[in-house]
């Protein structure tokens, strides 16, 4: 079993994000990586946050049953990042340089009608220093 990775996972979940609305805008292949990205989400929680990983489990199956299904990636997203908020309680807090990166990346990426989750994409695209 890996270690357990919440930055991963939330990588993984940005990427699974980003796939999906390919996969709706002329790639339908990108539904099957998708469902790869989410499968990997669930395989960084599993050791540690077993109840986490399920979550992310039930989304991959729903859209594998349904193609047309949109999994709650942000409510997702929010879930696994509330582990890292418990990280920042115990002393190990994340740099405010990287979150003003963040939050800078998503107002530029707002309003592109292309991209479902700019939150998303912007947190894969930055890595936050543990």
């Amino acid at each position: 079993m890996r270690p357990t990775c919440t930055d991963c996972a939330l990588k993984h979940l940005s990427q699974a994000s980003i796939l999906l609305a390919e996969s709706r805008q002329g790639y339908p292949t990108h539904i099957r990586y998708a469902m790869g990205h989410l499968a990997e989400a669930g395989d960084e929680l599993v050791k540690e946050y077993p109840k986490h990983a399920a979550l992310v489990r039930a989304e991959r199956k729903k859209l594998e049953e349904d193609p047309n299904y949109s999994p709650d990636f942000d409510g997702l997203m929010d879930v696994i990042d509330e582990e890292c908020t418990v990280c920042e309680l115990a002393g190990n807090p994340r740099s405010a340089t990287c979150e003003t990166k963040i939050e800078s990346c998503v107002l530029q990426l707002k309003d592109d009608p292309q991209i479902d989750n700019p939150y998303a994409v912007c947190r894969s695209a930055i890595r936050c220093p543990p």
